[in-house]
């Protein structure tokens, strides 16, 4: 039976502390809430990094001061139950419409077959037991994670392996059986983990994706609505496996940031395409890790925006304060970093935070490290004393690309001028762009970036009724999930015989009703008839009732046709609308090597050798075994 904690649902704000310095959180938006916990915590009352066994959460629906640090006021908490993972720098939220996953894939030994959950909409936390731990690795460092709330599926990907549970022959004395055991082998390629609650949170099951992507360490995975069931978006970060880069062969090189990943959730296949600078080479974000990203959507969806800012650059041992954008369809990167940092972090960068956007036009910067941007002044300046020169939380206008001081629930998303003037259109979308320049040499490409799923947004708020079945706003993830689907049956009988008693007193009701009016007319003169051209109801002059407005794509989550037109991570070891874990070494000689600037558009296919699972299919799945991965095939030149 699953663990539940309804007594602990009610969120109490913390009593005249505020929040200063947040580490490696976990976070994420459901229910019109940012949540985040995890990590290590520093509050003006004086405790430094220290683990919190809360989860927070900052309410969306009303305006809180940015830039600042994160007041008693504007933030509530409530206790995590024991047994909840709150100890590891790793940790990630995946997230459902409803429900947030606490997932730690490199200290989990269950195979994340028993998984801790918060259920938003009635407050309260669950163990779960979650089938397919047989399609789970064991993790050597930490992936790349990315959550379609819309339909309830997860993915975890981007870290290798070293284990996988595989069914094998047991023998216990003269009994012979067949069971799951974990067969360890050398490291190997990434797999593609799906957690699928599709089903709500008590038939949450792993399913298998294809192998032979790329490492993803300290880089970046997101979700967008390309395809029949979206892609998934992965670049930045170091590949583990790589040491060119540095004189230090126990240092990992960096992966290019023209490097792009794509993983097609529908065909299950990975292909690497190479990303151009819209304007030019300094338009290409330097390689980084422990950056954070979000995505947002031109209105009419023709195009999509990945903003990442900040992160860790290995070769200056610094972090950065830059933002850029990588534009979808094209795969053009952007620097969009704002002129006036007076509201960002000024002269200092940010490393080991986390982002999460807002109704596409607000990108939430919350926690990290926060240090000089050049080896000559890299000292953390957040870590030791509460500073409030240096916040916690900032907040990022994602369509004018301006650090703003007050966070805005109501502010809509219009596609930057920024973008446009590179890729056409106006602030609608309207670009008409399906590919990059040139276009893609990829037939399967070409199709899945001229198809997209339909937008369905988030719900904002649950209803404040006492927890119990009720209607989900879109597949999957909603207020079934969480362990309140098994009451309904129960109740059939009562609800059938209600049903047949509303039937009968309703027919009766209509009987006497059609009595009187009978009567009535046999003794009441003609009525007079209305005049010709009179309009009874109606709008006025005949206008439509409705506004001439830009509205955003239906939500029905089908497919839209083609448009026209632990102390915390410290690398230095610091502190030990439609048409309206492993210490890497920092210092070693850079190995410079030219970038090939002619052949910007190259697109290779990382096919899989495994055929794919097909998400809501429960037949056996196929051995996983390493040897069958299919490793990245003819990586395009990386750039230093």
């Amino acid at each position: 039976m699953p663990t539940l904690h309804g007594e602990e649902k009610a969120l109490a704000s913390r009593a005249s502390t505020d929040l200063c310095a947040v580490i490696n959180q976990a976070s994420a938006i459901v229910g019109g809430q940012l949540y985040y916990a995890m990590g290590t915590y520093t509050f003006s009352d004086g405790n430094l990094q220290v683990r919190q066994n809360k989860l927070f959460t900052i309410p969306l629906t009303k305006s809180f001061p940015a830039h600042s640090l994160i007041s008693s006021s504007t933030y509530s908490s409530v206790d995590i139950p024991a047994g909840v993972p709150i100890n590891d720098d790793e940790g990630v939220f995946l997230y459902t419409n409803t429900t947030l996953y606490f997932y730690e894939p490199d200290q989990d030994r269950t195979n994340g077959t028993s998984i801790w959950t918060f259920n938003a909409s009635n407050e309260t936390f669950t163990q779960v037991t979650v089938g397919g731990g047989e399609n789970v690795p064991y993790q050597l460092y930490p992936g790349g994670f990315a959550s379609d709330p819309a339909t309830g599926r997860m993915y975890y990907s981007g870290s290798l392996r070293n284990s996988q549970k595989r069914k094998v022959k047991r023998t216990l004395g003269d009994v012979e059986g067949e069971g799951y055991g974990v067969v360890r082998r050398a490291p190997s390629v990434p797999w593609v983990q799906i957690l699928d609650a599709s089903g709500g949170d008590f038939n949450a099951s792993w399913v298998g994706g294809a192998g032979g992507g790329p490492t993803l360490l300290y880089g970046t995975l997101q979700y967008v609505r390309y395809g029949k069931k979206g892609i998934l978006v992965g670049f930045g970060g170091v590949d583990p496996e790589d040491h060119s880069q540095f004189a230090d062969q126990n240092v990992a090189s960096y992966r290019s940031m023209t490097e792009i990943f794509i993983f097609d959730i529908d065909s299950q296949t990975w292909y690497s395409i190479e990303a151009t600078g819209a304007t030019g080479e300094d338009d290409i974000p330097t390689p980084r890790l422990s950056f954070c990203s979000t995505v947002s959507a031109a209105p009419d969806d023709s195009s999509f925006q990945i903003t990442i800012y900040g992160g860790f650059w290995l070769s200056a041992a610094a972090a950065t304060n830059k933002v850029h954008v990588l534009i979808l369809p094209t795969f053009q990167w952007l620097d969009v970093t704002p002129k006036d940092q007076t509201l960002g972090d000024g002269n200092y960068g940010r490393q080991s935070h986390r982002c999460a956007l807002w109704n596409d036009a607000q990108m939430i910067v919350l926690g990290g490290i926060i240090q000089g941007i050049n080896s000559r002044n890299n000292t953390p300046v957040n870590t030791g004393t509460c500073n409030s020169t240096h916040p916690p939380l900032l907040v990022l206008d994602t369509t004018t690309f301006e650090w703003v001081d007050t966070f805005n629930p109501n502010k809509s998303y219009s596609q930057p001028k920024q973008i446009y003037d590179v890729i056409g259109g106006d602030w609608r979308g309207l670009n008409g762009r399906t590919s990059p320049n040139g276009g893609f040499n990829n037939s399967q490409l070409t199709f899945i970036f001229e198809n997209k799923v339909r937008r369905i947004d988030q719900p904002t708020a649950f209803a404040a009724s006492s927890p119990g079945p009720t209607s989900t706003s879109g597949p999957g993830g909603g207020s079934n999930g969480g362990g309140n689907g098994g009451g309904s049956k129960s109740n059939t009988g009562a609800i059938a015989g209600g049903v047949v008693a509303g039937v009968v007193v309703v027919a009766l009701v209509a009987g006497i009703i059609w009595w009187f009016l009978r009567k009535r007319r046999t003794q009441e003169p003609p009525s007079i008839p209305q005049p010709e051209g009179v309009v009874v109801g109606g709008g006025v002059g005949g206008a439509p009732t409705g506004m001439n407005r830009f509205e955003k794509p239906e939500l029905d989550g089908t497919v839209a046709g083609a448009r026209p037109n632990q102390t915390a991570f410290d690398p230095q070891k610091v502190n030990g609308t439609d048409a309206n874990g492993a210490v890497m070494e920092l210092h070693g000689d850079l190995v410079g090597r030219p970038v090939d600037g002619n052949n910007h558009n190259l697109v290779y296919e990382l096919e899989s050798s495994q055929p794919r699972g097909e998400l809501g299919s429960e037949a056996p799945r196929g051995e996983l075994d390493s040897a069958q991965a299919v490793p990245l095939l003819h990586q395009p030149p990386r750039g230093v």
